[in-house]
């Protein structure tokens, strides 16, 4: 018996980028079978209810679940730069003496799709690497030696901290010496935010520009409906709390590192019922049109 998934693979036809199994094909090579009485039908159908009723209540209470162990980090992370901040003062985020911002390379020689590989010299950022708590490198791209040599501005050195600002805004990822590559540029839509060591701990840096304090200002002055987008212009004027004492800067970083761990842990638990459950769902279908049931 040949199913529709494989009848689909095998004879569907575009049209208007639309898929279509042709009749011939769902009435000469799709085969059904079924039970002739009603009541077993009836019985089958019971069955599939009660369970899907069960999947479906399982499922929204993982979701939700789900939902509250991803905000509990981002809960904990605002409580932490809530509290008393004694010892801490304000300062905006265009202030030099703290930071320096590096704007991509955005001139003739920025790189074309032809210029990207699997493999090369530069690893080329996209939005697929740059995630709301850091780096992910799933899916890779690179340019070459020559082309890397081409650009002059937006190539990170360690500890920097790299933030999307066009289309998806706010993003961040830490350039720390765990990310395995050596030659890392961003791209157009990013900013790197390069710390003064002496006053101001990428790793604080980090940790803030993911927290709600610059969440917050990051919704309210986000421009654009098609293309949301985020200019230096703007970021300069945020407003950001900083401890003067850089143990008091490392001991905040310690406590959230010490805790997210943990709410890892729940976000993996939930997405692998979540998992779980889809997989039940189809193993009973399965049991019902092989008889099984």
């Amino acid at each position: 018996m040949q199913n529709i998934e494989e009848a689909l693979k095998e004879s569907g036809e575009g049209c208007g980028g639309q898929t279509e199994l042709n009749r011939s094909v769902l009435a000469e090579k799709f085969l059904v079978s079924f039970p002739q009485e009603l009541t077993e039908q009836q019985r089958i159908v019971g069955i599939l209810d009660e369970a899907f009723e069960g999947i479906a209540t399982a499922k929204a209470n993982a979701e939700k679940n789900l939902q509250n162990a991803r905000a509990l980090f981002d809960s904990y992370l605002r409580s932490v730069f809530l509290r008393s901040r004694l010892g801490w003062i304000e300062k905006r985020l265009g202030d030099p003496d703290l930071l320096t911002i590096v704007d991509g390379d955005r001139g003739d020689n920025y790189p074309g799709s032809a210029d990207f590989s699997d493999d090369g010299f530069c690893l080329f950022l996209n939005t697929k690497n740059v995630r709301p708590n850091g780096f992910q490198f799933e899916t890779t791209m690179y340019i070459s030696a020559e082309k890397d040599r081409q650009l002059r501005k937006g190539k990170l050195k360690r500890d920097d901290v790299v933030m999307t600002t066009r289309g998806t805004i706010g993003n961040i990822g830490l350039y720390s010496h765990d990310v395995p590559f050596e030659n890392v540029r961003i791209n157009s839509g990013m900013l790197i935010f390069r710390a003064n060591k002496n006053v101001l701990l990428p790793s604080f840096l980090f940790e803030l520009l993911r927290s709600e304090i610059v969440k917050d200002q990051i919704r309210s002055q986000t421009t654009g409906a098609a293309q949301p987008q985020l200019p230096i212009k703007t970021l300069v004027n945020f407003v950001i709390p900083v401890p003067v004492a850089l143990s008091d800067q490392l001991t905040l970083v310690t406590k959230l590192q010490a805790f997210e761990p943990e709410t890892q842990r729940l976000v993996a638990i939930y997405e692998q019922k979540l998992t779980a459950l889809e997989a039940l769902k189809k193993s009973l279908l399965h049991q019902a049109f092989a008889g099984k049931l």
